[in-house]
């Protein structure tokens, strides 16, 4: 379960990410869309289909947010300002790990802050179209709507794949 990416810089090295998720924190030096990328991978997904539906969904080109699966919605956050040209400034944190937004601060459910450089207003109109997002998949979920003339994309068959999964566990109890 991801909790947060955050763009970071290392020194002599350049830009990195930090990172935790539930085996802790860390700092590494890939950017964070190729670290967004390959964890995807690892998950059976593809980063330009999760980023072209969320587009879709939500009519918004930029800066989206990011549904990754149950429990996980990334929302991206503006936390440090750009050194050089096309410097990473955005990072993420799971929408489900944020506890309360402040000016200036999210603070997480373990106690975490992270401080970010964009104004409310802003935040919380992304956090309007996390609600879109989760609206737009769980309808899809529940409804179990799956139209039969599409091809199934990776993301169908991850859904798919995790439903199979849920009920060996149930049956394995």
């Amino acid at each position: 379960m991801l909790i947060y990416i955050l763009p970071y810089y290392i020194e002599n090295l350049g830009d990195g990410c930090k990172i935790k998720d539930e085996k802790g924190e860390r700092i590494v030096s890939v950017k964070i869309t190729n670290l967004l990328k390959s964890i995807l991978k690892e998950r059976m997904l593809d980063f330009r289909e999760v980023k072209r539906k969320s587009k879709r969904i939500l009519n918004q080109r930029n800066i989206i947010p990011l549904y990754i699966g149950d429990g996980e919605i990334l929302l991206p956050v503006k936390v440090r300002r750009p050194k050089v040209l096309r410097d990473e400034v955005y990072g993420y944190v799971n929408f489900y790990f944020i506890d309360k937004i402040e000016d200036g601060q999210i603070i997480l459910k373990d106690g975490q802050v992270i401080n970010y450089l964009e104004s409310k207003r802003c935040l919380s109109r992304r956090i309007k179209m996390v609600s879109l997002l989760e609206r737009e998949f769980c309808d899809k979920i529940k409804s179990n709507y799956f139209n039969l003339d599409d091809p199934a994309t990776k993301g169908d068959i991850m859904f798919l794949l995790k439903e199979i999964i849920d009920i060996k566990r149930l049956l394995d109890r």
